[in-house]
C-alpha cells in the first residue's frame, strides 16, 4: 500500500509543460477549401486550441493514426478541421497552440491559389530517395499546382513535367519565406540532364528561387529541387509552385507613411509597362506591413512603415528634416545626391533601410560632404570583416548604415550621397534614407519570440540594445504589466566605447539587459501581448523612450556560423508579424532557486562579492545542482569563481564574483540559472535578480541587496 501510495503521489506530481510544435501537416492549402491540419509536437494535451490570424474556423478532431505510428505517444499531435473563409487572401499565417499549460512557438502556414498535392516521398511511411533520379522522377500531370515536399539532407527531388514548344511556365520555390531552413536551388533540365535554366536566391524572394521558363520543344522536362548545401534541417519542407502566372519582379517605393494610402509601382514579369497599386497603411500597427500584388498568386512582400514625411526622388530642393527619402540606384555606378540645409552644431541621425528589409540588394555607402566637396563623414565603407567580393553574393557582411553627424562650424549646407559598395545598380537597388534631428538614439530587440511565465517561478527575457550614439544606461520596463506578475531587473549598463571600438570606426554597438518576470501564486494569464519599453536620460535631461521589437518566430538554421556565411545561417524570424512579447502563464516549475549577497571584500586590485544560493525542489528525486550558470549582465572584467556546494546541505552553496580596476562602477543585475530534465521535459530554473553594485575605489562601502 505504501508503494502504491508513493506511485500515485509521484504520478500526480509529474511536471506539466507548455506546448511545443515542430511540424505542420500539411504546410499549405488552396484558398477557400477546408482541410485537416495536424500539428505535431509535444505537450499537445486535451483542450489545445489554435491561435492564428488566419480567417478560418478551427474545430478540434480526433486525429487518425494511419501512417503516424511515431505519434502514438500522448501529447504528440493535435488535429483540427480548418474551414477558411472563401475570400481568404493568399499569404502566410502564424499557427500557435495554446493549452492550459501555456503557449507554443509559431510555425507559418501558407495559403495559395493553386490545387495542392504532397510529394510521394514525403507521405507518411514512404521510403526515402524515391525520386532522386531522372529514371525515378515523380510525374506531375496537371498545372497549375503546388507540390509540398521535403528534403532529407543530401538528397534531391526530381519531378517530370510535359511541355509544348513555346509554352511558358513559371516554377517557384517557397521555403525560407515560409519558415523553412532549406536554401533551395531550382533547375530545369532535359531528359539527358542538361541544365536549361537555374535559379538560386531570386531578388525579392529571400533565399528562394524562381524560373520563368519557355519550353524549347515538345517533350518531357525535369524539375530538380535541392538544398544549396545539401544540409540537414529540422524545418526541411518546401512548396514547389508551377503554372503560367504573372508575378512582380520589382516594386518602388519600399515603404510608406503610417495612416496613408501609398501608391506603389509594380514591375510585372509578363507586362510591358509597370502597373500601380495602393497599399493601405491607415491601420498599420508596426514598422512593417505586407504588400500583396493584385491578381497574382505570389506571396506578399515586406513593406516598411514610418511615422515621418515620405518623399521620393527626385527632390525639387533641399530635403526636410525629419523625413524619409525613397530612392533607387537605377544603373551601375549611379550615385544619388541630396542637399540638406543645416546650422552649425546641428545633430543629425542618418539611417538607411535597404538590404535588411529583404527587398533590396543595395549594400549602401552613405557619405556627407560640405558645400566645397570636402567629405565630413561616411558609413557603410568600413573595413569589411571578409573579402569585398562577398558583397557580390548573398551574405550580408554588414547591416544597413546608421550614423550620427554633428554639423561643423561654418557649415550651413551639406550634400548626402548614396552609392552601392560594389558600384552596382538596377531595379532591385531601392533604399529609404531616414534623417532625424537626434544626437543620440538606441533601438531594442527581444531575443525570444514568446514567454511562458511559471507560477511562483521566474522567466528571464533578454533584450538587446543597438546603441546609436547613446552610451549611457537604459532601464527596461513593461508598459502593460499584468496583474500578479512581478517585473524586476532590466538594467542595461552604460557602455562607453573602448579603444577597440574607436579603432574599428564602429558606428553602432550592442548592449544587453535582462527582465525577470515572476508570476505570483495563483496567477493565471491567457495569451496576451506584453510591451517592453526602454527609457534613458540624455545629457540634456530629456528622456528617450523606445519600444522593443520582437522576432515573431525563431527557426534555427543548421550550418556554418562564421562571418561571410551569416546570411545563410541566420535564424529565421517573421518581424512582419509585428509581435513584441506574447506571454502566458504555465504551471509551477519542479524547483526554485534563490540567490542573495553575503558580503563584499574590498581589495586593492578589485573586489570579491560573495553570494549564497539556495535550491528548493518539489520532489525528493530532483537533485540539487552542483554548479550554477551565473550572469552579471553587462559587466566587464569580472570572473565567477569558487562555486561550492555545502557539504552538509547540498541544497545550498556559495560562489564569488570578482571585479578589477577596469570594471566600470555601476549597478548591475545578477542572475543564476540551472537546466534540469524532469519526466522527459527540460526546464530552466532561474533566480530572481540580485543587485550587483560596483563602487568607485574611493568609496569605503558597497551595498548589495536582493530586490
Amino acid at each position: 500500500m505504501r508503494l502504491l501510495a508513493f506511485v500515485l503521489c509521484l504520478a500526480s506530481a509529474l511536471q506539466a509543460a507548455a506546448p511545443i510544435i515542430s511540424e505542420l501537416r500539411p504546410r499549405g492549402a488552396e484558398r477557400g477549401r477546408p482541410f485537416t491540419l495536424t500539428v505535431v509536437g509535444r505537450n499537445l494535451i486535451e483542450g489545445a486550441r489554435v491561435r492564428s490570424t488566419m480567417p478560418a474556423h478551427f474545430t478540434p478532431l480526433a486525429p487518425a493514426l494511419d501512417g503516424l505510428p511515431e505519434m502514438s505517444a500522448p501529447g504528440r499531435y493535435a488535429a483540427f478541421l480548418v474551414e477558411p473563409k472563401e475570400d481568404i487572401p493568399p499569404g502566410l499565417y502564424p499557427i500557435r497552440i495554446e493549452t492550459p499549460e501555456g503557449i507554443s512557438n509559431i510555425l507559418l502556414f501558407a495559403v495559395g491559389s493553386f490545387p495542392e498535392t504532397t510529394e510521394a516521398e514525403s507521405q507518411p511511411g514512404s521510403l526515402p530517395n524515391r525520386n532522386d533520379s531522372i529514371e525515378t522522377a515523380e510525374s506531375i500531370l496537371t498545372v497549375p499546382i503546388t507540390v509540398n515536399g521535403t528534403l532529407r539532407g543530401p538528397e534531391r527531388d526530381i519531378f517530370r513535367v510535359r511541355g509544348k514548344a513555346g509554352e511558358r511556365r513559371v516554377f517557384e520555390i517557397e521555403a525560407r519565406r515560409c519558415g523553412s531552413a532549406v536554401d533551395p536551388v531550382l533547375e530545369i533540365t532535359d531528359s539527358s540532364g542538361k541544365v536549361l535554366a537555374r535559379s538560386e536566391d531570386t531578388p525579392l524572394l529571400s533565399l528562394d528561387a524562381r524560373v520563368d521558363f519557355t519550353f524549347p520543344h515538345d517533350g518531357d522536362f525535369y524539375v530538380w529541387v535541392r538544398d544549396a548545401r545539401y544540409s540537414s534541417q529540422n524545418q526541411n519542407f518546401y512548396r514547389l509552385k508551377m503554372g503560367n502566372y504573372d508575378y512582380v519582379d520589382a516594386f518602388f517605393p519600399l515603404g510608406g507613411r503610417r495612416g496613408e494610402l501609398t501608391e506603389v509601382t509594380l514591375e510585372r514579369a509578363a507586362a510591358r509597362r509597370p502597373a500601380t497599386a495602393k497599399i493601405d497603411l491607415r491601420r498599420a500597427a508596426g514598422d512593417l506591413a505586407l504588400l500583396s500584388p493584385p491578381d497574382s498568386p505570389v506571396l506578399p512582400f515586406v513593406f516598411a512603415v514610418s511615422d515621418l514625411p515620405e518623399l521620393r526622388e527626385p527632390l525639387g530642393g533641399p530635403a526636410p528634416v525629419p523625413s524619409v527619402i525613397n530612392g533607387r540606384l537605377d544603373k551601375e555606378g549611379e550615385i544619388d545626391r541630396y542637399i540638406f540645409s543645416v546650422e552649425p552644431g546641428d545633430a543629425l541621425l542618418f539611417e538607411m533601410e535597404a538590404r535588411e528589409l529583404g527587398t533590396s540588394k543595395l549594400q549602401a555607402v552613405v557619405s556627407v560632404y560640405d558645400s566645397d566637396g570636402k567629405k565630413l563623414a561616411s558609413a557603410g565603407d568600413e573595413p569589411l570583416p571578409v573579402d569585398v567580393f562577398a558583397v557580390q553574393g548573398t551574405s550580408r557582411t554588414m547591416g544597413d548604415p546608421v550614423f550620427n553627424f554633428k554639423v561643423p562650424d561654418g557649415v550651413r549646407q551639406i550634400t548626402v550621397t548614396i552609392e552601392d559598395l560594389a558600384l552596382r545598380g538596377g531595379k532591385h537597388f531601392g533604399y529609404r534614407l531616414i534623417t532625424r534631428r537626434l544626437a543620440q538614439d538606441f533601438q531594442l530587440s527581444i531575443a525570444t519570440p514568446y514567454v511562458n511565465i511559471p507560477e511562483s517561478g521566474t522567466a528571464l527575457i533578454t533584450v538587446n540594445a543597438d546603441r546609436r550614439g547613446f552610451d549611457g544606461p537604459i532601464r527596461l520596463r513593461l508598459e502593460n504589466p499584468p496583474e500578479g506578475v512581478l517585473v524586476e531587473g532590466g538594467v542595461i549598463p552604460s557602455d562607453p566605447p573602448d579603444a577597440t571600438a574607436l579603432a574599428s570606426r564602429a558606428i553602432t554597438r550592442r548592449g544587453r539587459g535582462v527582465l525577470a518576470l515572476t508570476a505570483q501564486p495563483g496567477t493565471k494569464l491567457d495569451l496576451r501581448e506584453l510591451m517592453v519599453i526602454g527609457e534613458a536620460t540624455l545629457p540634456d535631461g530629456a528622456v528617450l523612450r523606445r519600444r522593443a521589437k520582437g522576432p515573431g518566430m525563431l527557426v534555427p538554421v543548421a550550418g556554418a556560423t562564421q562571418q561571410g556565411a551569416v546570411d545563410l545561417q541566420r535564424p529565421l524570424t517573421a518581424p512582419w508579424l509585428n509581435l513584441v512579447l506574447p506571454a502566458a502563464t504555465t504551471s509551477r516549475l519542479p524547483a526554485s532557486l534563490e540567490v542573495k549577497p553575503l558580503r563584499v571584500d574590498r581589495l586593492e586590485e578589485g573586489d570579491r562579492h560573495v553570494f549564497e544560493w539556495r535550491w528548493t525542489a518539489t520532489r525528493p528525486d530532483i537533485r540539487p545542482p552542483g554548479k550554477l550558470s551565473v550572469d552579471v549582465v553587462g559587466a566587464r572584467d569580472i570572473r565567477i569563481i569558487d562555486m561550492k556546494q555545502d557539504p552538509e546541505d547540498h541544497n545550498r552553496g556559495t560562489f564569488v564574483v570578482t571585479t578589477t580596476k577596469n570594471t566600470i562602477p555601476e549597478r548591475y543585475d545578477l542572475y543564476a540559472s540551472v537546466n534540469i530534465a524532469v519526466d522527459g521535459e527540460n526546464f530552466t530554473i532561474s533566480s530572481r535578480p540580485a543587485v550587483f553594485e560596483v563602487l568607485p575605489k574611493r568609496d569605503v562601502q558597497n551595498v548589495a541587496t536582493h530586490r
